[in-house]
């Protein structure tokens, strides 16, 4: 440790010598005495030092190993003296990464320590995705006048880094078997085991599925159709858009790396399932993705790509390291009602489009392109799984169109509008609205609350990817 001798006294030495002088010229003894106070101060931060060998070791826990992004992460510091003499005044600060916000707690303590003893400073953070290393704590030693101090940093035991985890834990449903893997049911007859309808007999039709007890009774040829069952291809859009790169708080994940780790912990518990979806991301720079991005400009993964699960891996971790916005509070926009009874975040010039009409040399909307390149990618026999904060409108209109063209739907938004300012409260309400007008079109929703660990949505939606 670095021992400095302070200054604090000065003051005291100054007075001392001013009393002194002016009682000597006037041969006042009341000021010669009055000398005395300020005389005691300065003797008191002379003689008050740090006892030698004065040192101190510490220890950091978490009580998570491995935790999901959002969730708090209890951290213990301890700090013990290992000297043999009382240290008066220990502060400590703890090496905390600045991409985490502390929630709970403070991890800075000030404390006087006997031989032996130790203090536990116990703080809490917000869990990120990604590894975030602790710097070692900062400790300083002041003397019981605070005339001398060190300061050192000392090496923690224990925990250094804490790392936001990605990989699925179990699969979040009672049963993982799936009782027709990758198939959906249709309202098509075809060939299947389920009794769908008969019809009159063509020539070229198979004998095993003529109706021998409907020829008996009446004389007539018909053929049974079954209900056909078509292979299901799941396709996961995870919502990487700038408008959705915002915050609860400074510190807390974003809305991106949110829905991307949903998407992640969603793309595998499928495949433990034995259903292998494609993958895609939008609102991300294409820059870097070679062998990813389509023509379309979309990265796209296929569920039949060799190394599906490394590039899948690497869309994942894209759409989770997106540059964040700041707080979450819904951009400037206008609440429309919209003709399901629910809300979609329009902004004023749209609305203003949307009255006067658009012109015919007008640009495109950028919304409705992207529509229509999901729309040209998602194979016919598709289920939509839609990872997004749903911090705007896109994702009702998107899942409008899908349910207009007959694909099913699941929604998993986690919720990073928070409420603690005016604009959350009124994004949050504007959320909820997208979320009901999103049930009364069909899909199926699970929100995810930051209080509650992933697993309680993955629940609510695993099941209809399953069966």
């Amino acid at each position: 440790m670095s021992r400095v001798r302070v200054r604090r006294w000065t003051v005291g030495l100054v007075a001392t010598l001013t009393l002194l002088s002016v009682g000597l010229l006037y041969a006042s003894s009341t000021l010669l005495a009055g000398a005395a106070v300020p005389l005691a101060y300065v003797l008191y931060g002379s003689l008050s030092g740090l006892p030698e060998g004065a040192s101190v070791r510490t220890a950091r826990t978490f009580d998570r190993a491995d935790p999901a992004p959002g969730e708090a992460v209890g951290v213990e510091l301890t700090v013990t003296n290992t000297g043999e003499r009382v240290l008066p005044d220990v502060r400590v600060i703890d090496g905390v990464p600045g991409e985490l916000a502390v929630t709970a707690g403070s991890p800075r303590g000030c404390v006087a320590l006997p031989p032996g003893g130790s203090t536990t400073i116990a703080y809490e953070v917000v869990a990120k995705r990604g590894a975030y290393d602790f710097a070692e704590p900062a400790v300083r030693l002041r003397s019981t006048a605070g005339s001398e101090r060190a300061t050192a940093e000392v090496a923690a035991e224990g925990d250094r880094r804490l790392v936001g985890t990605t990989a699925v834990r179990e699969l979040p449903v009672d049963d993982a078997a799936l009782p027709r893997a990758g198939t959906l049911p249709t309202d098509a007859g075809g060939s299947g085991l389920e009794f769908h309808a008969t019809r009159e007999y063509r020539p070229g039709d198979s004998m095993t599925r003529v109706d021998w007890r409907h020829y008996a009774k009446t004389g007539e040829f018909v053929t049974v159709q079954y209900r056909e069952r078509r292979a299901a291809r799941t396709v996961l859009v995870v919502d990487a858009r700038p408008v959705g790169r915002v915050t609860g708080a400074p510190g807390y994940p974003t809305g991106a790396e949110l829905a991307a780790y949903a998407g992640q912990r969603l793309y595998d518990a499928l495949e433990t399932a034995g259903v292998v979806p494609s993958v895609t991301a939008v609102g991300l720079e294409t820059e870097g993705m070679d062998g990813l991005v389509g023509p379309d400009g979309l990265p796209w993964v296929d569920s039949d790509d060799r190394n599906r699960t490394a590039h899948a891996e690497r869309l994942f971790r894209a759409a989770g390291q997106v540059v964040e916005r700041g707080p979450a509070e819904d951009p400037p926009t206008t609440v429309v009602a919209d003709g399901a009874g629910g809300a979609n975040g329009t902004t004023g010039q749209r609305v203003a489009d949307a009255t006067d009409g658009a012109g015919p040399d007008d640009p495109p909307d950028p919304d409705d392109e992207l529509t229509n390149r999901l729309l040209a990618r998602l194979p016919p026999n598709a289920q939509v799984v839609v990872c997004t904060p749903l911090v705007d409108g896109w994702p009702v209109e998107f899942c409008r169109t899908l349910s207009a063209r007959e694909y099913p739907q699941v929604v998993l938004s986690p919720d990073v509008t928070g409420g603690r300012t005016v604009g959350q409260r009124v994004g949050s309400l504007r959320r909820d609205l997208r979320l009901r007008t999103l049930e009364r079109t069909g899909a199926t929703v699970a929100g995810w609350d930051l209080g509650q660990p992933i697993d309680h949505a993955l629940r609510r939606s695993l099941p209809h990817l399953l069966r």
